[in-house]
């Protein structure tokens, strides 16, 4: 007997510790990490990876003889402001450009397109511009591509129907990509900050908003964009001109309304004045979403960070998931809302 006491001993720690090693494994296998939720960075629609593609910008004609606009309900973010003279000017950003069947009309850059694209990392399409801007262009590093024809193409159909030859310039977005493939230009980016933050649903605790107006305003000098709830799509639909736009026959649409109110200057190169909105540092805004408004900071630290937006209790403001527009209004400029 005293024989099998070791052995029985040495049976009995082998169980334990088999039991124990079981004991864990179970608790291992029912421990589950919390599931990761990817949004695209720039329109919050869920996705299956996070996102490490590159951002495509491509200037926007937005002057009355230049409508309608073909690319807008691809864009993802579309920025609108002030340029020179008399006129707004749009910049359209993109996740995925070769989504997008075709794009424009397009034209020259200007200082606040480069901006923006340096804020979001942008490769920028353009068709050109004047020394001082294509200088600053230059110094700021942003990648960018000139566009014409063949990368872009003239819209045959529209100098026939007698659209001056400055509105007729657009591009396929398979093109666009093939053109900053072939310059060699990254096109996978990760651990990009892109700013923005976003809910499948916001409630905003607001004044109603059906119509918004947006009335760019600087010496003596107006433009009015409108934007008019349509409760049944949930979205804003685009006016100008007296106009609904259009993109393709579909009306264009945008899930979030922000403006950015910033101190803007007028810059006289030659013959020409240039307006400049100043997009580094913080100022007064505002957001609507799903037929509601409310007053919001935007803030932006660097050349090289994007916009950031914050209610006025300091908390981040989380844009709807959707396409998003952006007006760079000069300061004083009115927001009327019915």
């Amino acid at each position: 007997m005293k024989k099998l006491l070791p052995v029985i001993l040495v049976m009995i720690l082998l169980l334990t510790a088999c039991t124990g090693g079981s004991e864990e494994t179970t608790l291992a296998e029912e421990t589950t990490a919390a599931e990761v939720i990817y949004r695209n960075p720039l329109n919050g629609e869920i996705t299956d990876s996070q996102y490490d593609g590159r951002v495509f910008a491509v200037t926007i004609n937005n002057v009355a003889p230049a409508i309608p606009h073909k690319g807008l309900n691809s864009a993802d973010l579309f920025f609108e402001m002030y340029i020179n003279d008399y006129c707004t000017r749009g910049l359209a950003l993109f996740s995925d450009i070769r989504k997008v069947a075709d794009v424009g009309s397009m034209r020259s850059n200007r200082m606040n397109f480069t901006d923006i694209a340096q804020g979001y990392n942008c490769v920028l399409f353009h068709t050109g511009g004047s020394d001082l801007v294509l200088g600053d262009l230059s110094d700021s590093g942003v990648d960018n591509i000139q566009v014409d024809v063949p990368i872009g193409y003239r819209d045959a159909e529209r100098s026939a129907q007698g659209y001056s030859y400055e509105h007729t310039l657009f591009a396929k977005g398979e093109s666009l990509y093939e053109a900053a493939k072939n310059k060699g230009f990254s096109l996978n980016v990760t651990d990009k900050d892109y700013g923005l933050q976003f809910s499948d649903e916001v409630t905003l605790n607001g004044e109603n908003a059906n119509e918004i107006e947006i009335v760019f305003t600087l010496s003596g000098v107006k433009k009015t964009s409108t934007m008019v709830y349509d409760s049944t799509a949930d979205s804003y639909s685009y006016h100008q001109y007296g106009k609904e736009m259009t993109d393709g026959g579909e009306r264009v649409l945008f899930k979030n309304i922000m403006v950015i109110l910033a101190p803007t200057e007028n810059v006289k190169h030659k013959k020409d004045t240039y307006h400049v909105a100043e997009l580094i540092g913080s100022g007064d805004g505002y957001f609507s979403c799903g037929g509601k408004i409310t007053a919001v900071k935007w803030s932006r630290a660097s050349e090289t960070a994007p916009f950031s937006f914050s209610f006025a209790d300091g908390s981040a403001v989380s844009l709807e998931a959707g396409s998003s527009y952006i007006a760079i209004a000069p300061t004083g400029s009115a927001v009327n809302v019915k």
